[in-house]
């Protein structure tokens, strides 16, 4: 077998495994759309920031709902959906908290402090949404 099918059988396994193929994913793709905003752009890091991490959260729900965890504890899309959003909308209030606090107050650049930032925020991110919406 070789190592990238050992690592797809592994990451295929775990719920928390998954979720970090899937959060690996769409952070690339928040980071992206927060790069082309603000340097491509030229929109202030904290408006990018809220329009990439809301592309992430549509993206990261239907990757959870799909592939990531098992048990869900809604059966009604739309209410599941919204406990979603309410979930991220925490964390995305810690993430802009953070970023604003990297960037204003220690001066560190938007950019490096996104990738802080999101890392910081994805344990906490895995928790809510672990307890809130997919399990039994």
């Amino acid at each position: 077998m070789t190592l990238i099918r050992k690592i797809i059988d592994h990451a295929s396994r775990t719920e928390f495994a998954r979720y970090f193929w899937a959060g690996s994913l769409t952070f690339l793709t928040d980071f992206l759309v927060f790069l082309l905003l603000t340097e491509g752009a030229g929109i202030n890091y904290l408006w990018s920031n809220l329009v990439a991490v809301s592309v992430g959260m549509v993206m990261s729900y239907l990757l959870c709902v799909k592939w990531v965890f098992v048990e869900r504890r809604y059966s009604q899309v739309a209410f599941e959906f919204s406990l979603f959003v309410l979930t991220s909308l925490v964390c995305l209030f810690l993430n802009e908290a953070l970023l604003w606090i990297l960037v204003e107050l220690c001066d560190t650049h938007h950019l490096v402090a996104k990738v802080m930032v999101t890392a910081a925020i994805f344990v906490v991110n895995f928790s809510i949404k672990k307890i809130v919406l997919f399990r039994r």
